[in-house]
């Protein structure tokens, strides 16, 4: 199934795609006589029966009628409590790095960094390219959401708490994250660079790990204005799912909604020789294999 987010920016209502139609997913609740909250994702996520309640949305879908379009999609959690992202985690994207930076090694675990969860927004969203940045890059990354609470999970048992799949796009003004700025090397402010408003946009839906063939890769891609910068699949990541999920969870409690973005393929901006960042009016659309498409405008920042 695929789950959404729509409405408003910061009122996003939960629902699900019936066809091309969006049913709001609390007034399915209602209609097969269930209390459980399901206004917003998160919510809906943390109810501990959430799977078999979306089983028996069949059965009333044709009760519901459905939310009147054109909406807005927004992240389909919009407000996670954690927001990870794997950083060097692609053969592809390490080798690329290495041409330009020296010898580069294979990770021995992974690298886990984060971005603020106020850095969310949706499918189609703008990305705003703000003052502080004249190197704006894209990377296009798998999002693992949760769907239980998880602490010190094995591998084998990643799969059952997993929710499913969304597309984001790791946004990043590689500049600040570089700290370009600074004299010291050992400067950097990964969280910082990765974290101003739009940097993650995400979407169209949360589709449900049901609806995947588990270990199969799955392909992914980056165009920009239609040109492909980055064209790889799954395969190509140092650790996998079960290995991202279940090494975030020695050391912190995974709650429902809560993302994993599981690291990008070659083909970034700033690896390209020459560099080419993003341009206000650019069109960045990011793909992957049976989850679907986001497409975003970057727009200059207005400082009123």
């Amino acid at each position: 199934m695929r789950l959404i987010s729509y409405g408003p920016f910061g009122r996003e209502r939960a629902g699900f795609l019936d066809g091309d139609k969006i049913i709001d997913l609390e007034q399915a609740m209602k209609a097969m006589g269930a209390e459980s909250p399901a206004s917003d994702m998160r919510l809906f996520l943390e109810q501990p029966d959430w799977r078999a309640m979306l089983d028996r949305t069949h059965a009333v879908r044709s009760k519901v009628a459905p939310v009147p379009g054109p909406v807005r999609l927004g992240a389909p959690v919009p407000v996670p409590r954690s927001l990870i992202i794997a950083g060097a985690n692609t053969k592809t994207h390490i080798a690329e790095a290495g041409a330009v930076l020296g010898e580069t090694v294979a990770p021995r675990e992974p690298m886990l960094l984060a971005k603020a969860t106020s850095s969310l927004c949706g499918a189609h969203d703008d990305v705003i390219l703000p003052l502080e940045t004249k190197k704006l890059d894209y990377e296009v990354e798998l999002g693992v959401i949760i769907g239980c609470k998880a602490r010190r999970i094995s591998e084998k048992d990643v799969k059952d708490y997993v929710a499913g799949f969304t597309v984001t796009n790791d946004v990043s003004a590689r500049d600040v994250q570089l700290a370009e700025h600074e004299k010291n090397p050992f400067f950097r402010v990964h969280y910082i660079g990765k974290s101003f408003d739009t940097f993650c946009p995400a979407g169209p839906a949360l589709v449900t790990v049901d609806e995947f063939t588990w270990g199969k890769p799955l392909k992914m891609s980056t165009k920009v204005n239609g040109e492909i910068r980055q064209n790889s699949d799954t395969s190509d990541l140092y650790f996998g799912i079960e290995a991202l999920v279940a090494y975030a969870s020695r050391s912190m409690t995974l709650f429902p909604g809560d993302m994993i973005a599981t690291g990008s393929p070659a083909g970034v901006a700033y690896f390209m020789n020459p560099q080419r960042f993003l341009q206000p009016g650019d069109l960045v659309c990011c793909e992957i294999e049976g989850v679907g498409v986001i497409e975003n405008r970057v727009r200059p920042e207005q400082i009123s």
